[in-house]
C-alpha cells in the first residue's frame, strides 16, 4: 500500500505543479512549478535559497522517460553559453519537481531536469534505468553539450552510484564485498555523466549506521540497555541544551555497540534472504524486516550531534566561503548547536524501520568493524564499498570532475571530506560554506546569504574553462 500510495500523491502533485506553471505562463513567466510550491527548507529540507527571488523569465517542460520515471525540464527563455550545460538531479523518495536543489542555477543560464521516480525502491539498482533515460533525454536536446549530476541529501549516493556503475559497468556493484549485489542485466554501456556535483550530501548508509541506537534491542523497543543510552544523564547527556559530555569509555563501547547490532542485523537478513532463495522463507519473493532503534532522518542516535567534538572539524585545509567574503584555506570546523533529541527516539514511528530482508541489504548493509568509531576529524573500520547507498564508496570509482559542497552547519563535513579523498576523478574539488544548513540556507542571520555564496562557487567551477 505505500508505493501505491506514494505514485498516487507524486502524480497528483506533479499535475497540480503543472497546473500552477501553465496557470502563471510557464512558457514565458518566471513563475515554474518549483517557485509555486517553493517553502522553507530546514535541516533536512532541500537546497536552494528559501524563499528564492524572481529571477529572468523561464519555461518548464513535462518528460515522459520510462514507465515509472518522468521528469521535468527548466531552462531560461533566453538561453546563454551555459545553456548547453544540463543539471539533472534527484532523489529517493522524492517528488523533485518541487524540490529546490539545483533551482538557482537557471538563474545563472544553466538547464536544470528534476527526475521523478515512482517505482517500488525495494532495491536500490532500480535507479539506474531512470537516471540513464533522463541523461539520454538530456542530450537529446539541442544544443547541449554536458550533462552533469547534482546529488543533493541521500541524492548524492544516488547519482554517485549511477555513475559508478555507468563508468565501471556491472562489475562495480558486483565486488566480492557488496552484501547485495546486482544482477548486472541492462548495466552495461550506460551514459555517462560528464560531471558530479555533491551539494550537501549525505553519505547515506554511514549515517544510517552511526544513527542505531544500541541501547534499543534488535527487534523489540522495550528491551533497553541503559548502560548504552546516550540520551541518559547517568552517561553524560544534558537534556537542557540537548548536548552530551560522554566519558571515552562510553564512546568506545557505544561503537563497539553500534558496530556488533549492524553486523547481527546484516547476519540476519542474510540469513533469511538465503532461505527466500531457496523457498524456504515465510513468503516467496521477500519478507518483512523489522529495525528497531533505527531512522531513516538525519537525526537519531548520533553521538556526533550530542557531543559536536565529534567529526567536528575537517581533517586537511580546505577552501571555506565565509559570510565576509573572505575564503580562507583552512581547516573548519562545523558550527551547528548541539541539536541530538530524545524525542527524535521516543517515537516508534520514527525509531523503528519497518523495511524488507531486500529493501535491508540493498540500502542499509553497510560493513563495519568491530574498531568502527569516530574521532573529531574522522571515522574508521567502514568498508565504504559494501553497499550502494555511500557516496564514500561510489566515488571511488568515478572519474568524471567531481565537486563537493558542505555546510558548516550541518553534520556532514567529515563525511564529506572523506569522500573527497577517496574520489578517483583528477578533477576534484570540496569548498565549505560557513553557517549553511543542510538546506545551503544560513543558521543564523550573521551567516549572510549562504545558498548565494555557494550557487555563485557552482557557477564558477561549472564555468571553468577547459572543464566542460
Amino acid at each position: 500500500m505505500k508505493h501505491f500510495d506514494k505514485k498516487i500523491l507524486g502524480a497528483g502533485i506533479l499535475a497540480l505543479a503543472l497546473l500552477q506553471a501553465i496557470a502563471a505562463g510557464a512558457q514565458n513567466n518566471p513563475a515554474t512549478p518549483e517557485q509555486a510550491a517553493g517553502q522553507q527548507q530546514g535541516r533536512g529540507g532541500g537546497g536552494g535559497r528559501a524563499a528564492r527571488q524572481a529571477g529572468p523569465p523561464t519555461k518548464t517542460t513535462f518528460l515522459q522517460l520510462t514507465g515509472n520515471a518522468n521528469a521535468t525540464l527548466v531552462e531560461p527563455v533566453t538561453l546563454n553559453a551555459k545553456s548547453r550545460i544540463v543539471i539533472v538531479r534527484t532523489h529517493p523518495e522524492h517528488v523533485n519537481n518541487i524540490s529546490q536543489d539545483g533551482r538557482p542555477l537557471v538563474d545563472y543560464g544553466y538547464r536544470v531536469m528534476a527526475l521523478n521516480y515512482y517505482g517500488r525502491e525495494q532495491l536500490y539498482y532500480e535507479f539506474i534505468p531512470g537516471i540513464a533515460a533522463a541523461i539520454k533525454a538530456a542530450r537529446a536536446i539541442p544544443g547541449v553539450e554536458k550533462v552533469v549530476l547534482l546529488g543533493f541529501s541521500t541524492g548524492g549516493a544516488e547519482l554517485t552510484s549511477y555513475q559508478d556503475v555507468a563508468e565501471n559497468g556491472p562489475k562495480a556493484c558486483q565486488e566480492p564485498n557488496r552484501v547485495y549485489k546486482c544482477d548486472g542485466k541492462g548495466l552495461d554501456n550506460l551514459p555517462k555523466a560528464d560531471g558530479v556535483m555533491l551539494l550537501e550530501s549525505a553519505a547515506g548508509a554511514p549515517e544510517r549506521t552511526d544513527a542505531l541506537n544500541p541501547a534499543v534491542g534488535l527487534h523489540d523497543w522495550k528491551v533497553i540497555h541503559p548502560e548504552l543510552d546516550m540520551f541518559s544523564p547517568a552517561n553524560g547527556y544534558d537534556p537542557a541544551t540537548h548536548a552530551g559530555k560522554y566519558s571515552d569509555e562510553f564512546i568506545k563501547k557505544y561503537f563497539a555497540a553500534q558496530a556488533a547490532k549492524s553486523k547481527a542485523l546484516i547476519d540476519e537478513a542474510q540469513a533469511r534472504l538465503a532461505l527466500i532463495q531457496k523457498g524456504d522463507g515465510n513468503f516467496k519473493d521477500d519478507e518483512p524486516f523489522i529495525v528497531t532503534g533505527s531512522t531513516l532522518a538525519i537525526n537519531g542516535a548520533r553521538l556526533l550531534l550530542a557531543d559536536t567534538q565529534l567529526m567536528g572539524h575537517v581533517h586537511a585545509p580546505h577552501m571555506l566561503l565565509k559570510a565576509d567574503g573572505t575564503t580562507p584555506v583552512l581547516k573548519y570546523p562545523e558550527v551547528m548547536d548541539p541539536e541530538a533529541s530524545p524525542a527524535d527516539n521516543g517515537n516508534l514511528w520514527s525509531n523503528t524501520q519497518n523495511t524488507t530482508v531486500k529493501t535491508y541489504l540493498s540500502f542499509q548493509a553497510l560493513r563495519v568493524t568491530p574498531d568502527y568509531h569516530m574521532t573529531e576529524d574522522n571515522i574508521y573500520g567502514v568498508d565504504w564499498r559494501s553497499v550502494p547507498n555511500s557516496i564514500e564508496g561510489n566515488v571511488q570509482g568515478i572519474h568524471a570532475p567531481t565537486l563537493i559542497v558542505s555546510g558548516t552547519c550541518a553534520p556532514h563535513i567529515v563525511y564529506q571530506e572523506i569522500a573527497y579523498d577517496l574520489s578517483a576523478a583528477q578533477d576534484k574539488d570540496i569548498v565549505g560554506v560557513e553557517g549553511a544548513n543542510h538546506g545551503l540556507t544560513a543558521c543564523k542571520p550573521e551567516y549572510g546569504d549562504t545558498s548565494k555564496r555557494a550557487y555563485d562557487y557552482v557557477d564558477s567551477w561549472l564555468s571553468k574553462p577547459g572543464r566542460f
